[in-house]
């Protein structure tokens, strides 16, 4: 079982709060104040977010619109210590679990789907069999930040 403290579920509510109130796509909360928070599509903002601040995210709340197993990977590998999401999917939940960090979904869906809204985002198939937070960010920082 999993104990969340007081000021893990104040950032969360600062970050679902940030959310719901900006057009950003990911934000990250720490000890009650906003670290950094980008817009962006796809798995793009949450990579920089994390190049950017490095390991200042460790033991933050990342908050991510739509969550899938490419973002949990990338959260579980900043160490996150809980992730808020309006959207998520079962597969994210899992690696969130596995890893140990409390989230919090407003409501599941089936899959993340591509930009043309036509299949499965292609990050997501990308990383089907990878459970390795490192292997994964090693391979989608590779795609995405070349």
């Amino acid at each position: 079982m999993i104990i969340v403290d007081e000021k893990v579920i104040r950032d969360m509510d600062l970050t679902r709060e940030v959310l719901a109130e900006t057009d950003c796509s990911i934000v990250v909360v720490k000890n009650g104040d906003v670290l950094i928070k980008k817009k962006g599509d796809g798995i793009r903002p949450i990579l920089e977010v994390i190049e950017e601040v490095k390991e200042e995210i460790q033991g933050s709340i990342v908050g991510d619109r739509i969550l899938g197993k490419a973002s949990a990977l990338l959260c579980s590998y900043s160490k996150a210590k809980g992730v808020y999401s309006p959207q998520a999917t079962k597969t994210a939940i899992a690696v969130l679990i596995i890893a140990g960090i409390p989230s919090q979904i407003d409501e599941m869906i089936p899959y993340i789907k591509n930009r043309g809204g036509s299949d499965v985002c292609p990050f997501e198939k990308m990383l089907s069999d990878i459970d390795s937070p490192e292997v994964a960010y090693e391979i989608l920082k590779g795609k995405i930040l070349r």
